[in-house]
C-alpha cells in the first residue's frame, strides 16, 4: 500500500490505541464545572482527538512519501535525526511495544482494584492491599523496561508518579521521582543526586508546609500516611 511499511501501521496503531485508552479513562473525571460550561474533560479530550488526528495524518503522509523527507523543508530539516533514531531502535516495533507497556503501567496501577474486583468483592482494606501488592510489581516491571527504552521511561515516569500520589503521598514519592528523573537524564554522581533532592525538597517543603500551610498529598496507605503526617508535624 503506497510506501507504507509494517512499522508505519504499528506506529499509527500505537497512538490510536493510546488515544482510545486515554479517552476511556477521561470518563473518571467527566464532571461539570461552574465556570466552564464544557466540563472538566473538554480540553483533555480535545488533546486526545488531536493526538489521534496527528497519527492518522502521519500515516497518510507516509503513504505518499514513505520515510524520505520531501521538498525544501524536508531537505532543510534532514539533519540525520531520523537515521540516528533508526539506529537507536526508536522506529522498531519492539521500541513502540515497550513504550506502550511503560505508558500502560500507571493505568494498570490505577485499575488494579477494578480488575481484581471482577473476581472478588473488595472493601477499603482490600483495595489498599491490592495497591500495596501491585505497586512494587509494576515498579519492577518499569525498571526492567526502562533499561532498553529511556525515552519511554521519561514519558511514563511523571504519569506513574501522579498515579502513586493519592495512595503514597507527595512526601514519600517526590524524592523517588527526583532520583528517577536525574538517573534518566544521565546523572550518576550520588553527591549531585543527593544535593538535587535536598534543594528541591527543601524549597517545596519550606514554601508549602512551613510558610503557606498548604497541604500536599499525604497518601492513604501505611506506612506512607504515617510518614507524611510525622514529617508535617516536624516541619510545622
Amino acid at each position: 500500500m503506497g510506501k507504507l511499511r509494517p512499522v508505519h501501521f504499528f506506529e499509527a496503531a500505537f497512538w490510536l490505541l493510546l488515544s482510545s485508552f486515554l479517552y476511556i479513562e477521561s470518563f473518571d473525571f467527566d464532571r461539570s464545572i461552574e465556570i466552564y460550561k464544557f466540563g472538566a474533560t473538554a480540553w483533555p479530550r480535545t488533546l486526545i482527538l488531536l493526538m489521534a488526528l496527528a497519527a492518522l495524518g502521519q500515516l497518510l503522509f507516509q503513504y505518499y512519501a514513505g520515510d524520505r523527507p520531501t521538498g525544501s523543508l524536508g531537505a532543510a530539516t534532514d539533519d540525520g535525526a531520523q537515521e540516528a533514531a533508526r539506529k537507536a531502535g526508536h522506529s522498531s516495533v519492539s521500541w513502540y511495544a515497550s513504550t506502550f507497556l511503560l505508558l500502560a503501567i500507571p493505568f494498570l496501577y490505577m485499575r488494579a482494584p477494578d480488575l481484581v474486583g471482577l473476581a472478588t468483592t473488595l472493601d477499603k482494606q482490600g483495595v489498599h492491599l491490592v495497591k500495596g501488592i501491585t505497586a512494587p510489581i509494576l515498579l519492577v516491571a518499569y525498571l526492567v523496561l526502562m533499561r532498553g527504552n529511556h525515552v519511554g521511561a521519561i514519558l511514563a515516569l511523571p504519569i506513574f508518579f501522579a498515579a502513586l500520589l493519592e495512595d503514597m503521598g507527595f512526601y514519600a514519592m517526590a524524592p523517588l521521582f527526583i532520583i528517577g528523573v536525574t538517573l534518566l537524564m544521565g546523572e550518576r554522581r550520588l553527591q549531585w543526586i543527593a544535593l538535587t533532592i535536598a534543594l528541591i525538597m527543601g524549597v517545596l517543603l519550606l514554601m508549602f508546609v512551613s510558610l503557606l500551610y498548604v497541604g500536599l498529598p499525604t497518601g492513604n496507605l501505611s506506612p506512607f500516611y504515617e510518614f507524611s503526617n510525622q514529617l508535617i508535624i516536624l516541619l510545622q
